[in-house]
């Protein structure tokens, strides 16, 4: 269960006109989207798309105990008792926090560059020249895809005319094109008849496209049309592509200018009425709009990262990458205007690394206050928690419960689990910060994993957190990582324990020691103030 406590707007749909209210209840369009995309892959979560990894997620270390080295109740637990968890931020935490960048600017007063400069440290704002970039349309993998152009379409050099539907299909080895007879638009044709068939791939353009620089500038009442699966309809500037994946499934790709691609993003990743936060800024527009800004530079530079991630697309439509909408059609005029504008008046601009190379300018919808770092260096956020107009922040703090028997499941390895030991934080914000490495114990061993799997395997929002519940759970953590125990040179026993000690015992050689604890059977004079969490024998 999430505890929102949002205050939003009237407006509960998507963008394809289905409502919102099962997903979030009572929630607004502009905080759902964040929130439909805050528990995604890439920024804000932590499992990434097809052939790309997070060092955030290493392989789960499973480490052997003395049986009652850990001070853990061996008790059995119902499925109805459950554990809370109370944490700060959505995702990762890597990059920028668009709540953040809202508070920046609206209350703030930072520029667009001044906001990048902070988020993304050790960058550089270059300009760069208009190119092609394709999209993966992802809904439309596997299945027919229906197109049509108000002012006719041209497939593999053949003309259709205007506001006539062409079918496009993977039949195994081929695709064929069928025409829609008597229809218009998407409406059901009464029959298709055949118009080509291909074996590779195939190209549909609008009989008028605009040259790459003037791309962006193309209409909906010229562009093609993507009938949807659902019923909607997308308007595309550009091309589209049918051709197949690796799976030999039909696959859907837009191509069209990177600056064109900047609009259909902007708004679909930051609600643009943001850009009307604030008192009177720069370039006649609210202090907002350089929210809007930032998120412009940060799209645009995202998508020359991610290189050619898929072999037929550089990058997808979905909030597995960033989310693409085309010309926006559920956006209101005003809202348009401002997205056009933020891409306008950042034109070309991106963020590049010391190397020239674009920079990887994740982001998510809450930091919960301080960012995790990485790529970039951590760095305070005290906006994020703040509520711009009539939207709050819902993720700083959010409270989730989670059954211990899903705790059970997801670490079976164990034995019976007993109990939880956050052995690492980073040091940064409320609590001790993230959670770097945590520790579940039980009645046949313990598995440590790092906080971002940890989140991602229980669901949870993320790796910020605090537990609460009817286990034996120490929270701490420390600021610091854990000295290592070093190796030792005789046979022995070195102990470990989560405020970063190791102590070398019964004749083991610890060449890394920092202490010795005063527990019974076990030599030096230190006493124990923080739990045992790993006792191993050397060879």
């Amino acid at each position: 269960m999430i505890k929102l406590g949002v205050r939003c707007s009237d407006d509960t749909r998507h963008e394809d006109g289905s409502e919102v209210e099962d997903d979030y209840p009572g929630v607004g369009s502009a905080v759902a989207r964040l929130m439909r995309r805050g528990l995604h892959s890439k920024r804000r979560s932590f499992v990434f798309p097809s052939g790309r990894t997070s060092a955030m997620l290493a392989a789960s270390t499973l480490l052997g105990i003395v049986p009652g080295a850990l001070l853990v109740p061996s008790t059995s637990y119902a499925s109805t008792q459950a554990l809370t968890f109370t944490g700060y931020g959505v995702g990762s935490g890597n990059g920028a926090s668009q709540f953040g960048e809202a508070g920046y600017a609206s209350q703030g007063h930072l520029t667009y560059q001044q906001i990048l400069a902070h988020f993304y440290g050790g960058t550089t704002l270059s300009t760069i020249g208009d190119r092609l970039i394709t999209v993966w349309l992802t809904a439309g993998t596997g299945q027919p895809v229906t197109v049509y152009d108000p002012q006719g379409l041209v497939v593999n050099n053949i003309t259709v005319s205007s506001n006539t539907p062409i079918r496009v299909t993977d039949t195994g080895g081929a695709i064929t094109v069928d025409q829609g007879v008597g229809a218009v638009g998407c409406s059901a044709p009464a029959a298709w008849s055949p118009l080509t068939t291909v074996t590779n791939a195939l190209n549909i353009s609008p009989q008028n496209l605009p040259s790459l620089g003037q791309m962006v500038n193309e209409t909906s009442s010229q562009a093609l049309a993507w009938c949807k699966p659902g019923g909607s309809v997308e308007s595309v500037r550009g091309y589209l592509g049918v051709t197949t994946n690796q799976q030999g499934q039909q696959v859907l790709t837009n191509q069209l200018g990177l600056e064109s691609y900047v609009r259909g993003v902007i708004g679909n990743e930051m609600p643009a009425v943001w850009g009307t936060l604030g008192s009177a800024g720069p370039q006649g527009q609210a202090w907002g709009f350089q929210a809007l800004e930032a998120q412009a530079v940060e799209a645009r530079t995202y998508a020359l990262a991610v290189g050619n991630s898929y072999g037929f697309a550089q990058i997808c439509d979905s909030d597995y990458c960033q989310v693409y909408g085309g010309f926006n059609t559920g956006q209101s005029s005003q809202e348009q205007a401002l997205i056009d504008a933020a891409q306008v008046d950042t034109l070309g601009q991106i963020l590049e690394q010391s190397s020239g190379a674009p920079a990887f300018t994740q982001y998510s919808a809450s930091d919960g206050g301080y960012t995790a770092g990485g790529d970039f260096p951590a760095v305070p956020d005290p906006y994020d928690a703040g509520c711009y107009a009539s939207i709050c922040n819902p993720w700083d703090p959010w409270t989730q419960t989670v059954s211990v028997s899903v705790l059970q499941q997801a670490f079976n390895q164990v034995g019976t689990v007993q109990g939880i030991n956050v052995l690492q934080r980073s040091g940064n914000g409320t609590d001790g910060g993230r959670i770097l490495s945590i520790q579940v114990v039980g009645s046949a061993g313990s598995s440590t994993v790092p906080g971002a799997e940890f989140a991602s395997m229980l669901g949870l929002n993320s790796d910020w957190f605090s537990v609460s519940g009817p286990l034996s759970i120490n929270n701490d953590g420390g600021a610091t990582p854990p000295a290592s125990p070093g190796q030792s040179a005789t046979s022995g026993i070195i102990v470990a324990s989560s405020d970063g000690g190791t102590a070398a015992e019964d004749g083991a050689t610890d060449l890394g020691s920092t202490y010795t604890y005063g527990i019974t059977g076990l030599s030096g004079t230190r006493p124990l103030n923080a739990p045992v969490v790993g006792v191993a024998s050397t060879p």
